[in-house]
This record gives C-alpha cells, structure tokens and sequence, in this order.
C-alpha cells in the first residue's frame, strides 16, 4: 500500500507492480467484439444491481468494487446486492452525495481510496452524452465549449465565458460595484462563519490605490457560496480553524501584483475580475478539514455549481452565476 493525494486529503491505495498489469495489445483491437464485451458486462452488472446507473458506474469501478460501497453505505452485508439497492432506493448519486465524513463515513473512505476516477466517472459518461448530442444537433456550440476548456485546466471559463460576465477594469470599477451593491464587502465574523480575510492581504493591496476595502469583496452568488462551503468544512470537520481567504474580487489593472505565481494566466485573472472568484490558503488545521475541504470542492463540482484548480499554495475556485446560495 501507499497514499497518494487526492487534493489535498490523503487516502491509501493499492500498488501495482508493472509486471501485474496486463492489456489488450492494441494492434488486435476489433470495435466490434469490444462493444459485444461492453454489452455483456453492462447487461450482467444490470442484473446484479438492479439499475441502469450503478451498472454504469461499475463498468469502471469493477462490481465487486461497487458492491463494496453499496454494502458499507447499507450496512448489509450478506443479502444479495439488488435487494440491498432496491430496498434502500440507492441510486449512484445518493450513493456519491451521501456518504461523507460524517454519514455513510466507511462508503466514503472506500469510494476515496480507489485513487482514479471511478468515483466521478458515471458524471463524465453523462457529461459524454451531452457532448455526442451537442455533435448531432449543434456543432458549433460544441466545438465554443471545447475551445474554453482548451483555455485552462478547469471549467471556469465555461462558467464565464468571455464578454459573458462583466468585468473590473479597474479599482474605481470595485468601489462603484460596492457602493451599488453588485460587490459585497466579505464580513469579518471567523469564529461564526469558518473563514477570514488573510490579513497580508491589505499590506499587498495598499500601493495599487483606491480603497483597500474594495479587495475584500464578492458577488453576492460567489459570497454565499464561500459562506456554505466554510459552513459545510467546519460540519464535517468540527475545525474551528478558519479557512483563509487570500484573494477575492479584484481589477484587471491589478492582475500583475495580485495574481499569484502558480496562476500567472490571462484568464485566472481575468474571472477574479468577473468578482465571482476567490482563492482558498492550501494551509489546514488538520487533516479532517482538508478531507472535508476536498469533499466539498468535489460535490459542488460535480453539481456544476464551482470550478476548482490546485495550485501550489492555494485553491483557485470560480463560482457559477446560477448558483444560489443565500450568504
């Protein structure tokens, strides 16, 4: 066994030696007797679980993987497997969505230790299938959403597209949008709300000029959301170290000084300037709230509710204009 990261929790995983791994040679692959094989393993999955999903889902993660966090989240464990799924209505979502930390916590281990994508994996055949419908039936706007994926190594700029989301040029902008109230000032409450304002934060601000305030603000949709994701870390953590806001809300005359080394690109700057982005201090107070953390992240990810990327001190996460969160 060894662990790998995983965000920044970490799990244990198998090892496999080189000489344990063994594939079709590519040169003999035939469609045809792929698609058969992919058939009967689906149709024999369907059998075991009951449903369509949890078959999906163990294409990828093998059934008896599958079977394994079913039983954990059921606590059953010698009845046959579609009973356990029909009589507990375990579909994979309440299956992913449910199992955390604090509920369902050995499922949630399991499903965080296999080390790949099996535990995200019936999203992105979802996510497949949307892409082969937009091939059919809309093309272009296909190949729009493959260009700005192609622009970062997250959805960020699918959630903002450019010329979609307005953006601060500069720090005037952030004091107006303050004074309107499409800019929210972050409150300064951490032992009731679970995350702070980096105090270096005014230091490095106080030569750009305008109001230093104007650098610790945020759409209301992106302060809600940091509001419940800071709630639902210190829930599953019981932390009481704050989370450490290093960046909020800031203009595109700013980028240069305020964008951090590991982020130094046009479009991380650029959705800091949309006020719907905001970096996360890589720096815990123990290794349950980084798991939370990472828990999290992934859940409103999966809901395409935020886009997260890790950089090596903090994480960078935009948030989606559709979410609705109340701050």
């Amino acid at each position: 066994m060894y662990a790998v990261t995983r965000g920044d929790a970490r799990h244990p995983i198998p090892l496999a030696l080189p000489s344990e791994i063994v594939g079709p040679d590519p040169l003999s692959f035939d469609p045809a007797q792929a698609l058969a094989g992919t058939v009967r393993y689906l149709s024999e999955a369907r059998r075991d679980f009951g449903r369509d999903d949890l078959a999906v889902v163990s294409y990828h993660m093998g059934i008896g993987n599958l079977e394994g966090v079913v039983r954990a989240y059921s606590g059953r464990s010698s009845e046959p497997i579609a009973d356990v799924v029909g009589e507990n209505d375990l579909s994979y979502a309440r299956l992913y969505f449910d199992s955390s930390p604090i509920a369902h916590r050995e499922a949630w281990e399991q499903l965080a230790s296999f080390g790949d994508d099996s535990q995200t994996y019936y999203w992105r055949v979802l996510a497949a299938r949307d892409i082969m419908r937009l091939f059919r039936e809309n093309r272009a706007r296909l190949e729009r959403l493959a260009e700005l994926h192609a622009h970062g190594p997250s959805a960020e700029l699918v959630l903002h597209p450019p010329r979609g989301t307005s953006r601060y040029a500069n720090s005037g902008d952030l004091e107006v949008a303050i004074q309107r109230g499409r800019l929210l000032p972050l409150p300064d409450d951490p032992a009731r709300l679970h995350f702070r304002v980096d105090p270096r934060l005014a230091a490095t601000v106080r030569d750009l000029g305008g109001d230093p305030a104007a650098y610790r603000a945020l759409r209301p949709r992106a302060l809600g959301l940091l509001g419940y994701l800071a709630e639902r870390v210190y829930e599953l953590s019981r932390d009481e170290s704050p989370l450490t806001v290093t960046r909020a809300a800031y203009d595109e005359a700013a980028a240069a000084v305020l964008t951090p080394p590991d982020f130094a690109n046009e479009a991380h700057a650029g959705l800091h300037a949309t006020g719907f982005a905001f970096d996360i201090r890589r720096r815990y107070g123990s290794g349950s709230q980084a798991a939370a953390f990472q828990w999290t992240l992934e859940r409103l990810d999966a809901l395409g509710l935020i886009a997260w990327t890790r950089g090596k001190s903090v994480i960078h996460i935009t948030v989606s204009p559709r979410a609705d969160v109340a701050p």
